[in-house]
């Protein structure tokens, strides 16, 4: 019996031969089938005890060895019809056919092959956000509203997380996950606690509402901090604008963002740079497990799964048109 990763409980072995490759799968078959038809009938010639349950066993394990053989049949035609899939290792970040140069700058990234799996609903995870369909672009060399534009959103959040280290200030990201509607704390004083809160949107094909606004000033009244500053690599809307300035709220949008960057001594600049350009910069990474997500296809179309599927089903949409972060 296998264990699941992560966990203490046992899997049993058919979950395991649904899990694993067609030819795990073959293999039980055929020992099932040779135990059925040669060993135990060999046995039973000298053997009273098999010889008398061998007609009510044999049965039972035929039918186990028929499963097998139906699920190594099924592994294979899933394998077989939707081809080469990008092949990725439980926790890593960086797909095995991405060439890493020394110093963990990325080489010139390949557009990854589809992935075909089973997605849930996506219309229940729409409104998580909206990716290009693209891999990484040509890497900039310097800062522009469209390269602030094009990373995604965890990339966003640890630049926003960056600048203000560049400027002496301690950040700290929150944890993967439900954060609370905040994404970086900052400890600008010796007390140890946090005196403002960060929250970041790398939302472009549409400004920030009222709604995250009245969430990150709920947050903000629960924390008992009063100063907030809200970062958007897009815009706000007019309404949103109005109660951040009436409850002392800093909007950040990527305009300004970008002015603040190249503001900045141009070593800081290009520390900031290396981090949105390292590895590929515009792939979203899941919001639970933190690690670049898969190109795949499912009854509606194409989406961004998780690389951890089917430990994990975040999923986020496509489009060739549209990025909105999460």
């Amino acid at each position: 019996m296998a264990k699941r990763p992560g966990s203490g409980r046992k899997e049993s072995l058919i979950t395991t031969a649904i899990r694993a490759e067609w030819q795990f799968s073959a293999v039980l078959s055929v020992l099932f089938f040779v135990v059925t038809f040669i060993f135990l009938p060999a046995f039973s010639d000298n053997n009273m005890i098999i010889r008398l349950l061998l007609p009510t066993v044999k049965p039972f394990l035929f039918l186990i060895g028929a499963a097998f053989a139906l699920i190594a049949a099924v592994n294979y035609f899933r394998k077989s019809a939707f081809g080469s899939a990008t092949s990725f290792r439980s926790g890593s970040s960086v797909a095995r056919d991405t060439p890493v140069a020394p110093g963990g700058n990325a080489a010139p990234i390949r557009e990854h092959q589809v992935v075909y799996g089973w997605s849930k609903d996506n219309a229940q995870w729409g409104n998580l956000g909206v990716y290009s369909h693209k891999s990484s672009p040509q890497r900039p060399s310097s800062w522009s509203i469209e390269l602030l534009r094009a990373i995604e959103w965890k990339l966003f959040e640890e630049i926003c997380a960056a600048y203000y280290r560049e400027k002496r200030i301690r950040a700290e990201l929150t944890k993967l996950g439900a954060d609370g509607g905040i994404d970086i704390k900052l400890f600008q004083d010796e007390s140890g606690l946090a005196t403002s809160l960060v929250q970041c949107k790398a939302w472009n094909s549409q400004l920030v509402g009222v709604k995250p606004i009245r969430e990150f000033l709920g947050v903000m009244s629960h924390e008992k901090i009063s100063k907030g500053f809200f970062m958007a690599s897009g815009g706000f809307s007019s309404d949103a604008i109005e109660i951040a300035r009436a409850n002392g709220i800093t909007l950040i949008d990527g305009k300004l963002f970008l002015s603040m960057i190249l503001r900045l001594p141009a070593e800081a600049q290009q520390r900031l740079l290396n981090i949105a350009t390292a590895g590929e910069y515009t792939t979203p990474s899941c919001s639970s497990c933190g690690i670049k997500m898969v190109r795949r296809t499912g009854k509606r179309g194409d989406f961004w799964g998780c690389a951890n599927f089917p430990k994990c089903r975040q999923m986020l949409n496509v489009t060739l048109a549209q990025r909105q972060g999460i």
